[in-house]
């Protein structure tokens, strides 16, 4: 089933989009690719810190340069990026660490224990993996706002040659507000979604307020709160360094 799945996206996207979503599909590909990797490198015993950076590199590179070829948005965008990556995982290691957010939640601990044959001591740092899901989930957010907006800071400099860095900056801005209430629209989908399963799974052997106050619970929504922040904050960077480098 999920072999003709693939097989009708490919070529739904191939006749609508012809040669463009052909590349698209392409990056998808490949940064599925690097990701499965990722979690290989992990499990053979790799650093996981460095495999994630590399990884997480890699990730918004071909993302940004193969989908999008190297130009002058594509730069601002992956400057951008980077920068409010760099930022976000001293967030990210000070929630996960805080909140005890590493290792199995409720639900997992209810199939995963020693009687059933699992054992905890597999010999990998828990909290490094944790902070790692998280920098892979917020990566993608932060990549769709920074290419819309250096896209749109790009078409505006280049249709008014003459327009300063601030009335740039204040596009960017704009663009950024108009996206930004879509794109929380996405992370909240993607977080009902999951948390459906989760209500239904809980539900059978705990009450809502269990729920709430679990961990799988916690996990999946400071991860999207995460992303959110991550998508805010990247506007006005993204903006500043668009503007910079178009003015």
């Amino acid at each position: 089933m999920i072999k003709i799945l693939i097989i009708i996206f490919v070529l739904l996207s191939l006749v609508a989009g012809g040669n463009k979503t052909a590349k698209a599909i392409m990056t998808t590909a490949i940064n599925i690719s690097i990701f499965v990797l990722l979690i290989e490198l992990i499990y053979l015993g790799f650093n996981i810190s460095i495999s994630t950076i590399i990884a997480v590199l890699l990730i918004t590179a071909v993302t940004i340069f193969y989908q999008n070829d190297r130009n002058i948005k594509t730069k601002s965008a992956f400057m951008s990026v980077i920068l409010v990556l760099s930022i976000s995982v001293i967030l990210i290691v000070f929630i996960i660490k805080h909140a005890h957010l590493q290792g199995f939640g409720t639900i997992g601990d209810v199939k995963i224990h020693e009687s059933n044959g699992y054992s905890g001591a597999i010999g990998i740092n828990m909290l490094l993996v944790e902070i790692a899901v998280f920098v892979v989930i917020l990566v993608g957010g932060l990549i769709d706002t920074a290419m819309a907006v250096s896209s749109g800071v790009y078409e505006i400099a280049r249709h008014n040659p003459d327009s300063r860095r601030a009335e740039l900056f204040g596009a960017g801005m704009n663009i950024g507000c108009k996206i930004l209430s879509s794109n929380v629209n996405t992370l909240f989908f993607i977080f009902a979604g999951e948390f459906m399963i989760m209500c239904i799974s809980f539900l059978k052997f705990y009450s809502w307020s269990t729920l709430i106050n679990s961990k799988d619970f916690t996990q999946e929504l400071i991860a999207i709160m995460i992303s959110a922040i991550g998508t805010v904050v990247i506007i006005p960077v993204s903006s500043y360094i668009s503007a910079r480098l178009m003015s």
